[in-house]
């Protein structure tokens, strides 16, 4: 390029640049939402005012709150992308969610979950689309928020193309204003159905196991929802659990057996105590595996403390013999635990220093009780929980000899009526 060709050249891009300004963007975002909000101000009116305004009027000023809602939801989001892309929340050690709570106090968690959300498929350029509809006002941000947690479940089981085309159809069923939220779901839910069917046995497994999720959503004070999308081997569990012997009818006995009260439990309401003694099992026994009592086989085996050997022969919680020999092999395997009983057949006492009974007390419990210590109860010690005889909150020890194994029914029965029990030679005497 010439010098004169240079000149002109440059004369045109001075042109171009006339009364360009370097913060333009930023004075117009300013100006703009403090004019908007001024705006608004105008718009306001008093209840007694609203009852002024005709139907016609008033269906459309409604229309204009609608459009005014999306398309702030859309402003809001592209700064927060912004924001996240520069890492701001990281700045402060928070997460996106918690950043956008801080900065705008009134934003409600559930927009600022449906913000990070869209931000996350926004950055891969199979889900891109997401974000750029949001962003544009065409889909509103609570159903662009259905889309992209949809995309991010499918994430997983989808080549690049197919992810493309399932996010086209889905932000193209979120813009369309004929459809309601509840169809939207329905378009969500499709999608990942027709995943399913079209994969081989082998891939359909894996991408089941990659569709796994537990939701949950507040009902109301007191009352929280979960659902829970479970591949079939997991629902096959689940299912075993939710129809097996804890859901069964419980009704309470006394000690020979006669029915006092009858279990007046609806099936639903059985169903959940079954899940909830499940995981209760899990996290009442901490460091014991939760198949602890049904994987492993307990063998007694008398022990001889002045002389440090075995005192008597071995046998099982059912009181088979097991004979020495075997006994010493078996102990030494994973699936057999050795239970050493004193001469009074006492375990490990741990006094007030613990709140939780140890794995090797439980054993012993389950091994004394064999099962729930409530007359009349038949649960196995699998399903059942170390209950303090003399109440922890009340100064109570973790000792064995005054513990007792409780089934998570008569475990709330003995709370709710303060009921006591002693023990005397490995029986446990509830006095009702």
């Amino acid at each position: 390029m010439g010098p004169a060709e240079y000149q002109v050249f440059m004369d045109e891009v001075e042109e171009s640049l006339a009364g360009w300004v370097p913060d333009l963007p930023v004075r117009e975002l300013t100006g703009g939402l403090e004019g908007a909000r001024v705006c608004l101000g105008r718009a306001g009116l008093t209840g007694s005012e609203a009852v002024t305004v005709l139907d016609e009027p008033l269906r459309e000023a409604i229309e204009s709150v609608g459009r005014l809602h999306t398309q702030l939801c859309a402003v809001g989001y592209t700064l927060a992308r912004e924001a996240a892309s520069r890492g701001l929340h990281q700045d402060v050690a928070l997460s996106l969610v918690d950043w956008l709570r801080v900065r705008c106090p009134w934003l409600p968690v559930e927009d600022a979950a449906r913000i990070k959300d869209v931000v996350a498929v926004a950055d891969s350029p199979a889900t891109a689309q997401i974000g750029e509809a949001v962003a544009a006002g065409r889909v509103a941000l609570h159903r662009g928020a259905m889309v992209a947690r949809t995309m991010r479940r499918l994430a997983g089981s989808l080549h690049v193309e197919q992810a493309q085309a399932y996010a086209d159809i889905a932000t193209a069923a979120a813009a369309r204003a004929d459809l309601s939220d509840r169809d939207l779901a329905r378009v969500c839910h499709q999608l990942v159905e027709d995943l399913l069917q079209e994969k081989e046995p082998k891939e359909r497994e894996r991408a089941a196991h990659e569709l796994r999720r537990v939701t949950r959503r507040r009902i109301a004070s007191g009352l929280t929802r979960f659902t829970i999308d479970a591949p079939d081997g997991a629902a096959a569990t689940i299912n075993g659990v939710l129809t097996g012997a804890l859901a069964a009818p419980a009704p309470l006995k006394d000690e020979h057996g006669k029915v006092t009260e009858a279990d007046l439990r609806m099936p639903g309401q059985r169903r959940f105590d079954a899940l909830l003694a499940v995981i209760e099992r899990g996290v009442g026994n901490p460091g014991a595996p939760p198949s602890t009592a049904r994987a492993s086989v307990m063998l007694l085996i008398p022990f001889d403390p002045d002389r440090g050997v075995p005192n008597g022969p071995a046998t099982t919680p059912s009181g088979d013999y097991v004979p020495p020999g075997a006994a010493a092999q078996a102990a030494c395997t994973a699936d057999v635990t050795p239970v050493w009983l004193g001469a009074g057949g006492e375990p490990l006492a741990l006094g007030h220093d613990a709140r939780f009974a140890t794995p090797s007390q439980w054993k012993a419990l389950a091994v004394r009780d064999q099962g729930c210590s409530y007359p009349g109860c038949t649960m196995p010690p699998q399903w059942c929980d170390s209950h303090h005889l003399d109440h922890w909150a009340r100064g109570g020890k973790t000792d064995v000899d005054r513990m007792a194994l409780l089934c998570g029914r008569h475990h709330t029965h003995v709370h709710q009526h303060d009921l006591d029990a002693t023990v005397h030679g490995g029986h446990v005497t509830w006095h009702l």
